[in-house]
């Protein structure tokens, strides 16, 4: 696929894994790997949820790996370094398996969450942790994650649901010891000075897109007009208006679909559109029918 601003082509990315790994009876809701688990666990499960959204036609699915990290491995399952590497870096493969096995052109992005999000305690939506932690800690942190998902030849890595400036920064800095790895996306808040300053100190081929992610469907417009002034492609793929309630371990909100909201999406000039918690393949295959159908004529 060609990822290059001068192709105007919208890239449709699977939805919430964690959240349709449960429907399809995993529990990883109360599992401090969350997706990971799977990994480790289920690994057919796994598959069978990739395999929907493939079907589903999306261009991008997300490896399950947003909460897992070298450590955490190594505390909940008792491996080994080697095979905590071994498990991150199969994510991939497995991904990349099913898409074989399916005969489709889809690709596969690594996912990594933030460093909040192996606390298991919703701190991936708040960031307080941030004020505590330096640019360097949380480079030392991503590093090992990072490394091996990039020696694993993702076509794009994500970095998701990054919710402060100062972590994103870091991940930035931490791109350029992988010069000659993966083009990747980068999500982060607040949005008028993170945006600014990864466009700032990044290159346009290994942050080739910035947006939102696991937002309000209704914010995601509101938050992409605050990014008008960037040179990169924008990226949305928000939740079906829940939130997480990291005390009784659950979603709570109506969790309507999220595909009334994708043309809108589409007239605000985004590029890469997806879903996140609670949306799943049965929406992003609608979702899909609305992009092929949409012709760029029709953009006010």
């Amino acid at each position: 696929m060609n990822f290059s601003r001068k192709n105007d082509k919208i890239i449709l990315i699977d939805g919430g894994l964690g959240t349709t790994l449960q429907d399809y009876g995993c529990d990883v809701n109360n599992d401090p790997l969350w997706s990971g688990k799977t990994l480790v666990k289920q690994p057919e499960k796994l598959a069978e949820v990739h395999r929907a959204f493939i079907q589903a036609k999306c261009d991008f699915i997300l490896t399950a790996t947003y909460q897992l990290s070298i450590e955490s491995l190594m505390k909940h399952c008792q491996m080994s370094h080697e095979q905590a590497e071994e498990i991150i870096y199969n994510s991939v493969k497995l991904a990349r398996n099913i898409i074989e096995e399916e005969k489709v052109q889809c690709h596969v992005a690594a996912s990594i969450g933030p460093y909040g999000a192996m606390l298991c305690d919703g701190s991936e939506f708040n960031g307080w942790y941030a004020d505590s932690m330096s640019i360097e800690q949380f480079k030392d942190w991503h590093r090992p994650r990072l490394a091996v998902l990039a020696r694993a030849e993702p076509d794009l890595i994500a970095f998701e649901t990054t919710p402060s400036q100062k972590e994103a920064e870091a991940l930035v800095e931490l791109l350029k010891e992988f010069p000659n790895d993966t083009k990747s996306t980068a999500h982060g808040e607040p949005i008028e000075e993170a945006v600014a300053s990864i466009c700032s100190k990044s290159s346009p081929d290994q942050i080739i897109a910035i947006g939102v992610n696991c937002v309000h469907p209704n914010n995601v417009i509101p938050l992409i007009e605050r990014m008008d002034k960037i040179d990169r492609d924008l990226i949305a793929y928000p939740n079906a208006a829940v939130t997480w309630d990291a005390e009784k371990r659950e979603y709570n909100g109506e969790r309507p679909s999220i595909v009334p909201f994708i043309r809108s999406y589409i007239d605000a000039g985004i590029k890469y559109i997806g879903g996140c918690c609670h949306v799943d393949p049965n929406q992003i295959r609608t979702m899909r029918d609305i992009i092929d159908e949409y012709r760029p004529s029709e953009r006010s």
